[in-house]
């Protein structure tokens, strides 16, 4: 069941209508802080996964890397 709801191939969003969407990867992100010398602050990124730490933390995968998702905006 959970696995209905949960994917590492989308994520579910409020749109700014109120709306629940699902975004299936890849979807853009712009980053919102930089963290050299892979990820520029402004720039466009495409996620490739989502997935979660050990700590329970969602990360986006870009370009095989993980980063948290409060370091992104969703375009």
């Amino acid at each position: 069941m959970l696995f209905k709801i949960v994917s590492t191939t989308s994520i579910l969003v409020i749109d700014r209508n109120g709306i629940l969407k699902r975004l299936h990867c890849p979807f853009k992100v712009v980053a919102v802080v930089e963290m050299p010398p892979h990820i520029t602050a402004g720039v466009s990124y495409l996620v490739d996964a989502v997935k979660m730490t050990l700590e329970l933390k969602e990360v986006y995968i870009i370009k095989g890397k993980g980063y948290y998702i409060w370091y992104f905006k969703i375009v």
